[in-house]
């Protein structure tokens, strides 16, 4: 896997695919930087006016729905019905699905009615979007990932969507294959917004590798290591953000030591 992660890095690098992010206002800032350091080209918007104009360009569309209100989701299902109608694909992160009912229905909506590509969670969300009783801690997970793998996969089947489900342990789907990893750092749950980044990074990774389950997992893989490799000199958790935005850069050269 190594060796064709690092020819996807290159690629990336080489492409700079325009993501295109309805985000979260909290880490704008760090999906954005992310995005720059890993060799993609970010581009943040919050108007209608010029959905249509940004789809034509965007290689694919990351709706992530942290910060939401009523003016938001109507621009979030406009822009994936352009996105559809464009054959575009769409992330989708349903930041606290499970803790309100608003985050829970908005996110349900969307994956409804539209053509969701991938979408990256914690245990808690994906729980909440597959129906099952689970009341999520804010936006953290009060699941572990292992114990809905069973939730995920209906979910991937039924929707015909990937799934990447963060944690401790790492676990991308698509219908019946199940990919597990365990890379990381104990510090990444200690900054907000590395879920919120690694889902702009799946998006750029699935705008170079079209085969979803690659992709998702390619993306998995290469955010753990950079990770790993930022843990390994950080001291705390402001360290750690600042390393880590570098390995999102330095990458492929980690790979060589694999």
């Amino acid at each position: 896997m190594f060796k064709t992660l690092k020819n996807t890095l290159i690629k990336l690098k080489k492409e700079n695919p325009l993501v295109l992010n309805l985000t979260n206002e909290v880490t704008v800032d760090f999906v954005a930087n992310g995005l720059l350091s890993l060799g993609a080209s970010p581009i943040m918007s919050k108007a209608p006016q010029e959905m249509d104009d940004l789809l034509q360009l965007a290689s694919v569309l990351v709706v992530n729905i942290g910060t939401l209100d009523d003016n938001f989701v109507s621009l979030c299902e406009y822009a994936c019905d352009v996105a559809n109608q464009l054959k575009k694909p769409i992330v989708l992160d349903p930041v606290g699905a499970g803790a309100s009912q608003y985050r829970t229905t908005t996110s349900l909506n969307l994956i409804n009615n539209y053509d969701i590509a991938i979408i990256r969670a914690n245990a808690s969300e994906i729980m909440a979007l597959s129906g099952a009783s689970m009341v999520t801690k804010g936006v953290d997970s009060t699941a572990k990932t292992e114990a809905v793998l069973a939730n995920a996969k209906a979910l991937s089947s039924y929707y015909d969507s990937a799934i990447v489900i963060s944690g401790e342990v790492d676990v991308v789907i698509d219908s019946n294959s199940v990919n597990k990893f365990t890379y990381g750092s104990a510090l990444m749950p200690k900054i907000t917004g590395t879920g919120c980044l690694l889902s702009a990074v799946v998006g750029a990774f699935h705008a170079i590798e079209k085969n979803r389950l690659q992709a998702c997992s390619l993306a998995t893989v290469f955010y753990g290591l950079c990770g790993e490799k930022a843990g390994q000199y950080a001291k705390g958790p402001a360290a750690f953000k600042t390393k880590f935005i570098d390995e999102l850069a330095l990458l492929p050269e980690l790979i060589y030591e694999k």
